[in-house]
């Protein structure tokens, strides 16, 4: 019986560790695999039995036994080969024993015995360290990543052999090479907002916007800036701290999305899914449980363009991951969860056609489509938008202006803005004005008598609920850390209040 190898089974974020026995006993030649292995588990059988004689080790002429614990969690993919394959040589005698050492190994074997990347080895290392594992066998192109921890002894091979190679350095005490492979650059956003002419109040509000991390609607006629202006947003987004780098590198390698060889994602990310998306595909879940888009963009921006062509069953079902931050997955009576506190950016038409508005044009849609356009959207999301704001075609009057304030520019204040949150809630999971908890809101808000009278008259007029006040207030409490004040002033309270004004009382854009 081998004892001592350990594997990861990918189920949600945390996943859980597998428990690899062997069993070799005088019979029948073959391998039974049990613990519910999925297909591709199953055919590892052959793969297996071809890579260890291609790598020159003999596969045992036995009866072979590999149970796969606990029994009663799926398993599925290609990453139980390597541990398997090693499991079965060091129950045959060809791999030293672990010495009381319990192992962990993960990876696919092509039947030349080369070792394939594999999805999760980031979330694999991690979830092995919790269980006071130390020693770790992951491909080599999956090297970078597994070692983003910096904890326990992490080797990267790139075949059978290379590995039973170092199993028997270790066994006699001898140093392993230690060979890390050539990372790749960083990507970076060339676009930025000094390509955007004529456009400085739109600049000023995705300034807000990301300073405070809130939600925004981007709404108006087709060709108004609405896309080009968002996808812009990346070249102002401040970098991951490294706790984001290492939740946001775990979700996508979860999600088979990281490139071989990377190492940490630096980068906020910004994904922007097409309308015809499915449910699993921006939620998560499936038949694989992969993340969503929702989780993809986890401390970076989810991009929704045309957001009324979405489906109404998916648009509402952002609303809980918006104020969470994760979202829960029930499969088959067990639950997994994936992190999901993203910033939410919508673009949309006014109507249908897209004409409404416009002095040029002539809106064709009726009250019905209207309505069943932005109905789509809800008055629950709309409520969870902070900021709402309107476009016009500018047409050739966005050649003629001047190139205004530069993404460079607007990164130095929305980075002094966030320095100034992180120290104000210093200890908090998400130090976001936009997170701004309901316990500390008269402290980090108070007002001033006359500001506070003003706030309550506006209410009034433009039909605020409860949610939408206490969101105007943490747009006015961004704004005023983006001028390094401590209070909040009139205004920034207005200004706050602009970003407002459409969309609670009634659902239709006037163009007023």
């Amino acid at each position: 019986m081998a004892m001592g190898w350990y594997s990861y089974a990918s189920v949600g974020y945390d996943g859980r560790i597998v428990t690899i026995e062997v069993d070799i006993r005088r019979g029948i030649p073959g391998m039974d695999i049990v613990g519910l292995p999925g297909s591709a588990v199953k055919e590892a059988r052959e793969r297996i039995r071809v890579a260890v004689r291609n790598s020159g080790f003999e596969f045992p002429r036995d009866r072979i036994l590999v149970n796969l614990a606990p029994a009663d969690l799926p398993k599925s993919g290609c990453s139980y080969d390597l541990p398997i394959a090693l499991a079965v040589l060091e129950a045959a005698g060809q791999v030293p024993g672990d010495g009381g050492e319990e192992r962990f190994a993960l990876g696919e074997l092509l039947l030349s015995g080369t070792v394939r990347p594999v999805p999760g080895a980031l979330s694999a290392v991690a979830a092995g360290l919790e269980q006071k594992l130390a020693s770790f066998f992951v491909p080599r192109h999956n090297l970078r990543e597994a070692r983003a921890l910096e904890r326990g002894t992490v080797y990267g091979v790139g075949s059978l052999a290379e590995a039973v190679h170092v199993l028997h350095l270790r066994a006699e005490g001898r140093a392993c090479p230690e060979e890390l492979p050539p990372g790749r650059p960083d990507s970076r956003h060339a676009a930025g907002f000094e390509d955007l002419r004529g456009m400085e109040f739109l600049k000023r509000a995705l300034e807000v916007a990301v300073a405070g991390r809130h939600h925004i609607l981007l709404f108006g006629p087709p060709g108004a800036g609405k896309t080009m202006a968002a996808q812009r947003i990346p070249s102002i987004l401040p970098p991951l701290s490294r706790e984001e780098s290492l939740s946001v590198t775990r979700v996508h390698s979860l999600a088979g999305i990281l490139p071989p060889d990377s190492g940490l994602v630096r980068e906020r990310p910004f994904r922007a899914p097409h309308h015809s998306a499915s449910m699993e595909g921006i939620i998560g879940g499936g038949r694989g449980l992969s993340p969503g888009e929702i989780s993809l963009a986890h401390c970076g921006v989810l991009f929704l363009d045309e957001a009324p062509e979405f489906r109404r069953n998916i648009l509402q079902s952002l609303r809980e991951p918006m104020e969470e931050g994760r979202v829960s997955i029930v499969r088959a009576g067990m639950r997994y969860w994936y992190p999901s506190d993203f910033q939410l950016v919508l673009a949309a038409n006014p109507c249908p056609c897209g004409n409404l508005g416009r002095d040029d044009r002539v809106c064709l849609c009726g009250q019905d489509e209207l309505f069943r356009y932005w109905r789509r959207m809800g008055g629950a999301l709309l409520d969870r938008v902070d900021l709402r704001f309107p476009l016009a075609s500018l047409g050739g009057n966005m050649v003629e202006e001047k190139a205004g304030t530069s993404s460079g520019q607007m990164r130095i204040r929305i980075e002094d803005a966030r320095r100034i949150q992180a120290r104000r809630y210093a200890g908090l999971a998400s130090p976001w004005n936009s997170r701004l908890l309901p316990k500390m809101l008269k402290a980090v808000c108070g007002l001033a008598p006359q500001t506070e009278e003003l706030l309550k008259t506006a209410a009034g007029r433009l039909r605020l609920s409860s949610r939408a006040v206490v969101s105007v207030l943490k747009v006015a409490r961004t704004i005023a850390d983006l001028e390094n004040c401590p209070g909040i002033e009139k205004e920034h309270l207005l200004e706050a209040l602009q970003y407002r004004r459409y969309g609670d009382g009634d659902y239709l854009w006037t163009g007023d």
